[in-house]
């Protein structure tokens, strides 16, 4: 933790370089992802600041949930 009690191993608001590493892919398929360009997958919800994404972890948290929840059973074997 630093001096106001936040702890800056793990931000709350994530630019792509950090969301990329965090979900364990390219920066490239991340920009793809937030767009909504991968066929059957939502975007991801995020805001822009300019041409810079900001991401939320607990968006990319719930988003996971999400596709988890809708993948059909036996997916991914």
């Amino acid at each position: 933790m630093d001096s106001d009690g936040a702890t800056t191993s793990r931000p709350e608001i994530m630019g792509m370089r950090a969301a990329a590493a965090y979900l364990g892919v390219s920066r490239s398929h991340l920009s793809h992802l937030l767009a909504g360009k991968i066929p059957g997958v939502p975007a991801i919800p995020h805001v822009r600041a300019g041409r810079r994404a900001l991401i939320r972890r607990a968006m990319i948290d719930r988003w996971l949930i999400e596709q988890e929840q809708a993948a059909p059973a036996g997916a991914g074997k």
